[in-house]
């Protein structure tokens, strides 16, 4: 049996300073001054435990302490905490003397104010401590007379101590209990602790040493003591040594835990916060503060004050704009709405989105079913609605209104998934809010299909960092509910979920070895994990042909990964013929974040292709599935670079350029779709002549797929592009050396005619806009005059041939861009580029140098 040791408790870690504080006015209490201090912090941080030990001490010291600890229940009781403030300074059978002694009074809270002043008249003298724990949950009764009580006793020798997670101007303001005059308070607030602090806590907890890994926890945990305490007991309960196969199950403890004190904390907070909190829980990643502050209907100041009370309770990430701490708490926000508000909440939310132009799609294109859903409302019920400024509302609206009708739990995990389906154009949070209570409350063996498919749409919608913490903690909910042989698909979603966003594995291993995989789901992520890091092509070939031989039993974003393997291996027939296969079976099941992804890799793979236009044409089609609004942040960096690289692709330079500036700069959360966007900021740095910048967003680029183990040239190439960059500024040592390893990794996984043709497109489409490639399409130099022969016309690019033919006609260069449909520094920078390949300097000996290879022609 494991053995505690007698230390500290643990939620007193880390708290040294706050409680030398208390001791310091503790003592001054007994030379007769008295204080007010006020102990803060966010959810789990140990104020009640710091306030137990003031107490404590206080008792023993021999002072008079009165507490009361208020709780939501509470909150609703008149008088509740003054009353156990009475209850704990004197005994029961006292109170009852003390109020028979008052006589009688016309109101309630006369007799209360005497009891309180006749108490304080027995005490006068002696140091009195009032305790009141979680002061945000008293009842506005309690609260204005504690104000009162503790103005009033300011002079003799009471210290009040009190603790809450939200400022106490607001909760006193809240309540109308504004004290009578201005007086000094010592605020402490709780930190969070530090990863050497929170190592020590558990590690004093559970009695002996722990890995690193369970650190990961204490992110979740918020790093406060009281959730780490509870991660902690999950660990002595497993009865087992520790092991990363243990953190989905210690990720659950911690958010089981912080998720309840959160939500004991939101009981407590004022109006205009719950407001912002319920505002953030529907808005997701993407709303901005004045959307927000329009969407909970508060006006500047009451929003900043919301804020203040939100991050206070550690409720809201540390942020410009207010996000939530944890994503997945969003759940546990709206469910804690009634039906009617979530429903006021959202319908507002999707009148604001369009409103500001953000959504261009309708119900037009949804599927049959659910049309014939909004045909269930008569013309009466129809025009009592609230007016919907898009047909897309109206399919939602109708929707929401089905989930009120009593139906059997399959039934309503069913709709949820229909409503989620269609909310993923209209309100894409909360359609993942929706997905979620799927997959966390309807988990049976009867809902497991639909828990499945809520799975693969979480995915789809591009936010792998939920999608793998909420598919690892069905996993672990499931151990005991769902057959082992049915779990396959789920292991292989949070697998791909992993994959695409990284960090550790939170799903259990499957009973066989990943590298042998057995379910077609896992066949299919497996392929595509080969595919990224350029291992094993005919596996890789195999596998992901065996996926889509079997697309009943394999999710749609299992396929679409097999289908990206494929691409990889230059299987490019059989990949578009699949793609068009599961666009098709997206499209029936109304998935259309995954139709979306669907043609987003249609649009990436002919990119590859050389097909700029047909690459317009799907990716056109991606953003008209869903709008790019609802694309979440995750997954806009790819979108983004898409977009880029087809439009340079279609020689529309200036509208990439728009799009590239419109991008975030970041995106939210680390992810390697980034080096997408990366990779397409370069191309168009080069086509602006920003060599070194180029060079710089290419090694990042590298950078995050090396840290993803992305070593695959046919994904993108990226290092012959820097090869370019590098000679351009001098270094063609470098060049060459990074050209040598892509063409050896094309190699080692088996496309090196493929990737060779892949390169050469590339290199043509940068030349096209102006770019100088050194180097013919097999990675050598082109001939030059030290060869012994003499620099040809055929040097020159198409596009730089039809501008140096418009200066033989002497048009300015303004004119040429205006022939041409280019920018002037577009044509510039191809002259500069004839100019060198031919060897002359200047407009003058352009003109007689190719007038006098007309004349020998």
């Amino acid at each position: 049996m494991t053995t505690r040791p007698a230390t500290v408790p643990a939620q007193l870690v880390g708290r040294q300073a706050v409680m030398d504080t208390l001791d310091g006015l503790v003592s001054r209490l007994h030379d007769g001054v008295p204080g007010i201090a006020v102990v803060t912090g966010p959810v789990g941080s140990g104020r009640s435990a710091v306030l137990d030990r003031v107490v404590d001490r206080a008792r023993a010291s021999g002072l008079a302490v009165g507490v009361a600890r208020c709780s939501p229940r509470e909150s609703q009781l008149p008088y509740g905490a003054i009353t156990q403030l009475l209850g704990t300074l004197c005994r029961p059978s006292r109170i009852g003397a003390l109020a028979s002694g008052i006589g009688p009074t016309l109101r309630p809270t006369d007799t209360v104010a005497r009891m309180c002043d006749t108490l304080l008249a027995r005490w006068r003298g002696r140091p009195v401590l009032l305790a009141v724990d979680d002061l945000h949950l008293a009842d506005p009764h309690s609260l204005r007379r504690l104000v009162d009580l503790i103005h009033r006793a300011r002079q003799g020798a009471v210290l009040a101590v009190v603790t809450s997670p939200v400022p106490v101007r607001q909760v006193l303001r809240a309540a109308g209990a504004q004290p009578a005059g201005p007086c000094t308070v010592h605020t402490l607030r709780l930190a969070p602790l530090t990863a050497t602090e929170a190592r020590g806590l558990v590690e004093s907890r559970i009695g002996h040493p722990v890995e690193r890994f369970v650190l990961t926890v204490a992110d979740v945990a918020g790093w406060s003591p009281a959730v780490l305490h509870a991660v902690a007991d999950r660990i002595v309960a497993l009865g087992r040594p520790l092991d990363a196969d243990a953190v989905p199950q210690l990720i659950a403890a911690a958010r089981t835990t912080w998720a309840g004190r959160a939500l004991t904390a939101v009981h407590g907070l004022p109006g205009n916060g719950v407001a912002l909190l319920r505002a953030t829980a529907v808005s997701g990643h993407r709303a901005e503060s004045a959307r927000l502050a329009s969407l909970a209907g508060l006006d500047v100041t009451a929003f900043t004050d919301a804020v203040d009370a939100l991050r206070s309770c550690g409720l809201l990430a540390d942020t410009d704009t207010p996000r939530l701490r944890h994503p997945w708490f969003a759940d546990e926000v709206v469910a804690g709405m009634t039906g009617p508000e979530r429903d006021r909440l959202h319908r507002r939310a999707a009148l604001l989105q369009g409103q500001e132009g953000d959504r261009v799609g309708t119900g037009a294109g949804l599927p049959g079913d659910v049309t014939a859903l909004v045909r269930l409302w008569n013309a009466s019920d129809i025009a009592a609605a609230p007016p919907l400024r898009h047909a897309a509302d109206l399919v939602t609206a109708t929707l929401r209104h089905a989930l009120s009708e009593p139906v059997t739990e399959t039934e309503r995990a069913r709709r949820l998934l229909r409503l989620a389906a269609a909310e993923a154009v209209t309100a894409p949070q909360a359609s993942d809010g929706r997905l979620r209570q799927v997959m966390l409350r309807h988990l049976s063996r009867a809902t497991w299909p639909h828990v499945l498919s809520a799975a693969d749409l979480l995915l789809s919608r591009g936010d792998a960092e939920t999608a793998r913490w909420v598919i690892a903690d069905v996993h672990q909910r499931a151990l005991t509910k769902i057959p082992d042989d049915d779990l396959h698909r789920l292991r292989a979603l949070g697998r791909l979920a992993h994959k695409e966003k990284g960090g550790l594995p939170l799903v259990a291993p499957p009973p066989v070895h990943f590298d042998r995989p057995g379910h077609p789901a896992q066949s299919a992520v497996h392929a595509w994990t080969l595919a990224t890091r350029g291992e094993d092509r005919a596996q890789a070939v195999d596998l992901a042909r065996a996926a889509l031989d079997a697309p009943a039993s394999v999710p749609l974003m299992c396929r679409t990964a097999a289908v990206r393997a494929l691409l990889c291996a230059d299987d490019v027939p059989t990949a578009l013929d699949r793609l068009d296969a599961v666009v098709a079976d997206a499209r029936r099941d109304n998935a259309l974040a995954a139709v979306a992804q669907a043609l987003l890799c249609r649009a990436e793979a002919e990119v590859r292709l050389g097909r700029g236009e047909e690459a317009l044409r799907h990716l056109t089609a991606a953003t008209r599935a869903l709008p790019p609004a609802s694309w979440h942040s995750l997954l806009a960096p790819r979108l983004a670079a898409a977009e880029i690289l087809v439009l340079i692709r279609c020689g529309r330079v200036a509208e990439a350029r728009r799009t590239s500036e419109r991008a975030p700069s970041r995106s939210e959360g680390h992810s390697v779709t980034t080096a997408f966007l990366l990779y397409a900021r370069a191309e168009l740095a080069l086509i602006d002549g920003e060599t070194a910048r180029a060079l710089l967003l290419l090694e990042e680029c590298g950078r995050m797929l090396r840290a993803e183990r992305w070593r695959n040239p046919m994904l993108f190439p990226w290092r012959g592009v820097a090869a370019v960059a590098h000679h351009l500024l001098g270094a063609p040592g470098t060049a060459a050396e990074l050209l040598a390893n892509e063409r050896a990794a094309a190699e080692r996984w088996g496309t090196a005619n493929a990737f060779t043709t892949l390169r050469a497109r590339t290199y043509e489409a940068l030349a096209v806009q102006g770019v100088e490639i050194p180097w013919t399409q097999d990675g050598e130099r082109p001939p030059t005059a030290s060869d012994g022969t003499g620099p040809e016309p055929d040097l020159l690019t198409p596009s730089e041939r039809d501008v140096a033919a418009l200066v033989v006609e002497g048009l300015a260069n303004r004119e040429i861009s205006r022939r041409l449909g280019l920018a002037t520094r577009t044509v510039e920078l191809r002259l500069t580029h004839v100019y060198r390949k031919l060897g002359v300097k200047g407009r003058v000996a352009l003109v007689a140098h190719l007038r006098a290879r007309q004349q020998d022609g």
